[in-house]
């Protein structure tokens, strides 16, 4: 049922599920402030209030164009089935990204004492899906998290911290604000990190940072002075194709492909089909230069 409901009787406190940028906001704003209200907010009756479960923007540029009073759609549910709907009402369109749906998932584990089996039930989820969020969350150092709340990491930035231990991401975290360094930017100091075989090598990557960043870079242009012409254009253009299939993988796996709306396969069904191809021709050729058919 939809009603008018006063904006200052509205209870936002499952707003932590949420990711809400202040230019998502900022749009926001200037689209009601244009066009009015389009879609109502889903609250649920709670106490003397009316708990919001989906139009956290919304309601933010309502309160910042200081309206009085937003259309809703009022629900009957009880606290389990209000955290899901959030889930539910994000199917479609702006989908939750894995950070928000993790904390959905922890929440019905720790508030809710729900084993996985039930989550996965609940959320209409795979066991698999509901044990990678909750390891996502559980995995997540509360610091990185209380930053990604507050919009100074992206979830980017998380998803590439979320590889270290607990105990040394609140030091990338340290890096990252202080030189402002971009996802990608992570991705290499991490990738190094855990590649590095020395305490005092781990010690100069957070020490300098952008050092290390431009020395990988560097690494990746630089040519070998015991290759020719040819051989150093096959090791620049190597050097680029495994960075390149580093991010693929990582993209297709987090969230994995059988995750993505089947709109969105189709879409790219024919890219993926070329890559397909060409990723056989590549093994054709590299299997001409094993050891074992030189």
């Amino acid at each position: 049922m939809q009603h008018s409901i006063k904006t200052g009787t509205i209870d936002f406190s499952l707003s932590g599920m949420r990711l809400t940028r202040p230019e998502q906001i900022k749009s926001m704003q200037h689209s009601i402030e244009s066009m009015g209200q389009l879609q109502p907010v889903v609250v649920r009756k709670k106490d003397t209030a009316y708990q919001l479960l989906d139009g956290f923007k919304r309601y933010y540029a309502a309160i910042a164009l200081k309206w009085e009073s937003l259309y809703a759609h009022v629900v009957e549910v009880d606290d389990i089935t209000a955290k899901s709907m959030i889930l539910s009402y994000n199917q479609q369109g702006s989908a939750l990204i894995d950070y928000e749906e993790a904390q959905i998932a922890y929440s019905l584990k720790k508030d809710h004492l729900l084993k996985q089996e039930e989550i996965a039930t609940l959320l209409s989820r795979s066991y698999s899906w509901v044990s990678r969020r909750l390891s996502f969350i559980e995995r997540l150092d509360q610091c990185v998290q209380a930053q990604l709340q507050m919009g100074k990491i992206t979830p980017t930035h998380a998803r590439e911290l979320v590889k270290l231990p607990r105990g040394k991401q609140n030091d990338f975290l340290k890096a990252i604000i202080a030189h402002n360094l971009t996802s990608r930017q992570v991705a290499i100091l991490v990738q190094k990190y855990l590649q590095s075989r020395t305490t005092k090598e781990q010690t100069y990557l957070l020490e300098h940072p952008l050092e290390a960043i431009e020395q990988q870079s560097r690494e990746l242009e630089t040519g070998d002075c015991r290759l020719g012409a040819q051989g150093n254009r096959l090791l620049k253009t190597s050097r680029i194709l495994a960075r390149q299939q580093h991010i693929f993988i990582g993209q297709s796996t987090n969230p994995p492909l059988c995750e993505i709306p089947f709109t969105d396969l189709e879409i790219l069904s024919e890219i993926f089909t070329d890559v397909s191809k060409k990723s056989k021709i590549v093994q054709s050729i590299l299997k001409k230069y094993d050891s074992h058919e030189r």
